[in-house]
C-alpha cells in the first residue's frame, strides 16, 4: 500500500488546510507571551532611561554640595611672567601676595674627563654606588660592559639611581660622559659615586664631596634649590613647581624676577564656579522632568499609554523631589530657593532661574548661599536623601526592573511549555489526520478488489 505523501490527497478532505489553521491559531495564543514580555522589557528600558536621568540630578546636586564647589578661589597674577599659579579644588582662601623669584631649582650635572673611545672597556668587570646627597644609594653592576656606551645603558635602565646619562663628542675625538640628575635641587643631587673595579674605570666614575661641599673627581655644575620670597618670608624648594608655601596653591616658576620689581599674586573668590553648578542643577532637572513627561504621557485622541503612564513608582519620585525643593531652608537672609533666584514652574513642573538674582547672592551673600545649597536643610542634602531610596542596587527603580525581568523569564518559561503542548497536538491531529487517508485509502483498495471480483462473476455465468 501506498503511502500518504498529502493529507487529504486520498480523502478528498482539505485536510492540509484544517491543520495549518490550527497551527496558526496555536501560534497566534503564543504571541500573546511574547506581546507580554515586549511590554515589560519595554518598562524595563524606560526605567532605565528615568535612572540614568535622576542619576545625572543626583550627581549634579552632589557638585552643589561640596565645599570647592561653594568656596572656589581664582588667581591671577601680575607684574611679569615669572611664575604662574595653579588653584587647587580645595584649601586656597583668599589673600594676596607679593613675591620675588630669587633662584630656579636646576639639575645637578656632572662631567667625565675626555675618553678617546667610548665602546673601549675600562677593565672587564665593575661596579658603583651612588649615593645621593638626601641619603639615596644605589649600586649598578656594570656585568661585562665597563666602556662609556655600556655606563650610559647601565644607568638609563634603573630609574632608581637618580641620574640619566649621556656621552657627549666634541667633534675632535673626544667624548665625555655626562650624567644629569633626574630632579631639580640639592637633595637630588649626587654626593658620590664610589667605584669598584679598574683604574680607568675610577677615573672616569669617581666623585666624592667633602664636609665643607667641596667637590673631586667628575666636574660638578651643582644643582640648585628654587628661592622664593613671599610677603618678605624665603621659602626654598627642590622644584620649579612649589606646592607647599601657599595653602592651595601652586607656584610655577619660570625666570627670575627683576630687582625691585616683584609678582603680585591675588586670590579672590569665584562665584562663577557655584553659578555654574547651579544652572546644571537646573539644567539636569528640567531634563529629568522632559523625560518623566515623555515615558508617561497618555494621549487621549489615540488612547495610547507611554511606557509609565499612570506608574505609581514614578509618581513617587516626582513627590518626593518636590518636597525636597520645598523643604530647602536657611537661616540668614536667603531663606528658600526663591531668594536664590530658583522658582518652580508648577505647570511644567521644571526650574526657573533668575541669574541675575543669582549672582546677586552670591556676590552680596555668600555664606547665606552656601547654607542655602550645602546645609543640613540645603538643597544638596535634600535631593540626596529624596533619591537615596530610589537608586542604587536597593533602590525602587532596580527592585522594578528586577521584578519585570522576573516575570519576562516566568513568561519565557510559560511560553515553552505552552509550545510544546500545541506542538503535542498539532503532531496528534496529523497522525489522525494520516489514520483518515489511510482508511480511505484501505477502504478504495477493498473497493477495487469487490469490483473485479463481481465483474469476473458476472463474465462466467
Amino acid at each position: 500500500m501506498a503511502s500518504i505523501t498529502n493529507l487529504g490527497s486520498v480523502s478528498g478532505l482539505p485536510l492540509e488546510k484544517i491543520l495549518s489553521d490550527l497551527q496558526d491559531a496555536e501560534t497566534k495564543k503564543l504571541s500573546v507571551y511574547t506581546t507580554r514580555a515586549e511590554s515589560y522589557q519595554t518598562r524595563i528600558d524606560a526605567y532605565s532611561q528615568l535612572q540614568s536621568a535622576l542619576e545625572a540630578l543626583q550627581s549634579s546636586a552632589a557638585v552643589l554640595g561640596k565645599a570647592e564647589t561653594m568656596g572656589a578661589i581664582k588667581g591671577s597674577v601680575t607684574g611679569g611672567s615669572a611664575l604662574t599659579a595653579t588653584v587647587a579644588a580645595e584649601g586656597a582662601v583668599a589673600g594676596e601676595y607679593t613675591i620675588e623669584v630669587k633662584n630656579l631649582a636646576r639639575a645637578q650635572s656632572l662631567q667625565s674627563s675626555a675618553v678617546a673611545d667610548r665602546t673601549a672597556k675600562n677593565g672587564t668587570t665593575g661596579t658603583f654606588e651612588i649615593e645621593l646627597a638626601d641619603g639615596t644609594k644605589r649600586t649598578v653592576d656594570l656585568k661585562d660592559d665597563t666602556s662609556l656606551n655600556g655606563i650610559v645603558k647601565a644607568i638609563n635602565a634603573d630609574d632608581k639611581t637618580g641620574l640619566r646619562a649621556t656621552v657627549i663628542n666634541d667633534g675632535n675625538g673626544n667624548n665625555y660622559l655626562m650624567l644629569t640628575s633626574r630632579e631639580t635641587g640639592t637633595e637630588a643631587s649626587v654626593k658620590s659615586i664610589t667605584v669598584n673595579g679598574d683604574q680607568s674605570l675610577k677615573d672616569i666614575l669617581t666623585f666624592s664631596t667633602d664636609a665643607n661641599g667641596v667637590t673631586s673627581g667628575m666636574t660638578s655644575t651643582a644643582g640648585q634649590d628654587a628661592e622664593v620670597i613671599i610677603n618678605g618670608i624665603t621659602v626654598k624648594s627642590g622644584s620649579n613647581n612649589i606646592s607647599t608655601a601657599i595653602d592651595g596653591i601652586t607656584l610655577n616658576l619660570a625666570e627670575k624676577t627683576e630687582t625691585d620689581k616683584p609678582i603680585t599674586l591675588k586670590l579672590e573668590a569665584d562665584t562663577s564656579v557655584a553659578s555654574k553648578a547651579v544652572q546644571d542643577f537646573v539644567t539636569k532637572y528640567k531634563t529629568l522632568q522632559t523625560t518623566i513627561k515623555n515615558l508617561t504621557a497618555f494621549d487621549a485622541s489615540a488612547a495610547t499609554n507611554q511606557p509609565l503612564t499612570g506608574d505609581g513608582t514614578t509618581r513617587s519620585i516626582q513627590s518626593a523631589l518636590s518636597g525636597a525643593l520645598q523643604g530647602v531652608l536657611g537661616d540668614g537672609t536667603l531663606r528658600s530657593l526663591a531668594d536664590l533666584g530658583i522658582t518652580t514652574d508648577a505647570t511644567a513642573r521644571e526650574l526657573k532661574l533668575d541669574t541675575t538674582k543669582l549672582t546677586k547672592a552670591l556676590t552680596e551673600n555668600p555664606a547665606d548661599v552656601t547654607k542655602l545649597l550645602t546645609g543640613e536643610n540645603g538643597l544638596a542634602k535634600n535631593i540626596d536623601a529624596a533619591l537615596k531610596d530610589v537608586l542604587g542596587s536597593t533602590g525602587s527603580l532596580k527592585t522594578r526592573q528586577d521584578g519585570l525581568a522576573k516575570s519576562i523569564t516566568a513568561l519565557d518559561a510559560q511560553k515553552a511549555r505552552a509550545k510544546a503542548s500545541s506542538d503535542a497536538e498539532i503532531e496528534r491531529m496529523r497522525t489522525q489526520f494520516v489514520a483518515l487517508d489511510t482508511f480511505y485509502m484501505q477502504m478504495q483498495s477493498t473497493g477495487s478488489y469487490l469490483t473485479q471480483q463481481f465483474e469476473a462473476m458476472n463474465k462466467s455465468k
